[in-house]
């Protein structure tokens, strides 16, 4: 074999040697860049499947409770009046917002002055245990510097319900449903229920007006005299 020919055999053994460690770097940093999209979309369907699956017991616990008799939270008034002893439960509205599907999110704050504070988990376990139940969002405690095991409480609680409002401490109605209940039942005792509440709204307006008659004087009881 001529030298001029080992030569360019020699060429091309070193160019086909070249030309494969380029392609294997190149697959190399295919392979690189690949692994990272690959592992990129291992997070995102780890993402979704977890989204998922938190979607699922949402749409679980809105079944259990659209199934529940009463969708309307308990009042937290006669519970604390039931579970804790010789305290009385200051209760004041928070927030409240609508959610989906006619739902309503509703934050009550909870106040007992002066109580046992061994009693409180058990307020708390009886609020969690209502249907609808409530959940605690916030707890302060204040010990008493007098007694030993009393002092202050402060939950915050917070519950799902729909319909209907919560009924006040005796059980009762708010004052504008009875309003128009008794204009309803008044009217159905007259004639095409017209005249029976025409009278009685009559009868409230003269009485609101008396009332509006007296006020300066008992406001200021030097005019009187």
């Amino acid at each position: 074999m001529k030298p001029k020919a080992l030569i360019i055999l020699q060429a091309c053994a070193l160019a086909v040697f070249m030309a494969g460690v380029l392609a294997a770097i190149t697959t190399i940093r295919q392979n690189l860049e690949l692994r990272g999209k690959i592992r990129n979309k291992i997070e995102t369907l780890a993402q979704l499947v977890a989204m998922k699956q938190t979607h699922d017991r949402h749409q679980a616990a809105l079944r259990v409770f659209e199934g529940l008799s009463n969708a309307a939270p308990a009042a937290l008034a006669n519970l604390g009046r039931v579970i804790v002893t010789n305290a009385t439960p200051e209760i004041r509205e928070r927030e409240s917002r609508n959610l989906t599907a006619g739902w309503t999110l509703r934050q009550m704050e909870v106040v007992f002055s002066e109580v046992d504070l061994n009693q409180v988990p058990g307020f708390l376990q009886a609020a969690e245990m209502q249907r609808p139940p409530w959940r605690l969002v916030e707890c302060t405690l204040a010990s008493s510097r007098q007694v030993d095991g009393v002092g202050r409480a402060v939950l915050i609680l917070e519950a799902v319900g729909k319909g209907g409002s919560q009924t006040t401490d005796a059980g009762r109605q708010p004052a504008r449903r009875l309003v128009r209940r008794s204009f309803s039942e008044g009217g159905s005792l007259g004639e095409g229920g017209t005249t029976d509440d025409g009278r009685q709204r009559s009868e409230i307006r003269g009485q609101r007006s008396e009332v509006r008659s007296r006020r300066p004087a008992i406001s200021n009881p030097a005019n009187a005299e």
